[in-house]
């Protein structure tokens, strides 16, 4: 059995990566890839929660865990901690998507439309991820400036940034083609009612919201935090948007960790 509350060793940290996304986003907004372990859960058998969190478990079995969500990786996060039990130290979310039901959210998301149409029309979402994944790859530049023509804050100068756009596009084109069953199935639990759920997560959660995101507007954050059993702290990150937002909130979390 692992050895829960040994702090021989330092936790281990998980990367749960947004969606459309993949473990590569972290090189996005980061030199430190190495410091994660980083699955990929577009694809089996790490899209099925269950297994993740075998996977988890295994992998780090003796030490600590520390989850890091970004984005819909605060869902992934959030849906893990129940499942970890003991070995869970601390829960990051950073930008994290709270449930849809316990707001309104959707008209102020540059996502919106999509995860509507995925709450309201399944097939017609079908649809449109068949279509997302063409101009992926076939127009992959054109999709990144479309995704970031209302960028704000600091996700302005990425959205300018041609080396970013055609790294961030190669990583959808896998996430919309590849990993397409995976992301779809992710996006569809999403949209369901999950509110009730959060009162599961005992694990002390640390938010970190840039409060210029219209990807995952602060009032998630505001919800997060005011619902979950075991808020430690809210971090809001000025003048920062969504992927900003991840860059800033990884290197405090990092620097934080030495």
């Amino acid at each position: 059995m692992p050895q829960h509350g040994s702090r021989l060793t330092k936790p281990a940290f998980v990367y749960l990566h947004g969606m459309p996304g993949g473990p590569d986003e972290l090189g996005l907004v980061t030199d430190a890839a190495q410091c994660f372990f980083a699955p990929d859960r577009t694809r089996a058998p790490f899209d099925d929660p269950k297994a993740l969190a075998a996977e988890i478990a295994h992998r780090f079995a003796g030490q600590q865990v520390v989850l890091v969500g970004f984005s819909m990786g605060g869902f992934a996060a959030l849906r893990l901690a129940p499942l970890l039990g003991a070995q869970l130290h601390h829960i990051h979310l950073i930008a994290a998507a709270a449930p849809l039901e316990s707001g309104d959210y959707l008209p102020h998301m540059a996502g919106g439309p999509v995860f509507r149409m995925a709450r309201d029309h399944p097939r017609l979402f079908g649809i449109l991820t068949r279509v997302q994944a063409l101009m992926a790859r076939v127009t992959p530049d054109l999709l990144a400036r479309q995704v970031f023509a209302s960028a704000q804050g600091g996700d302005v100068d990425l959205a300018h940034d041609a080396a970013f756009r055609t790294a961030w596009g190669r990583i959808v084109r896998h996430c919309l083609m590849e990993g397409a069953q995976g992301y779809k199935a992710e996006v569809h639990a999403y949209v369901q009612p999950w509110a009730a759920t959060v009162a599961n997560v005992q694990t002390p959660v640390t938010l970190w919201q840039g409060d210029m995101d219209n990807w995952a507007p602060p009032a998630m954050a505001d919800w997060l935090a005011a619902n979950l059993p075991s808020t430690k702290a809210v971090r809001i990150l000025p003048g920062c948007a969504h992927y900003s937002g991840l860059k800033e909130a990884l290197a405090h979390i990092l620097a934080e960790a030495e």
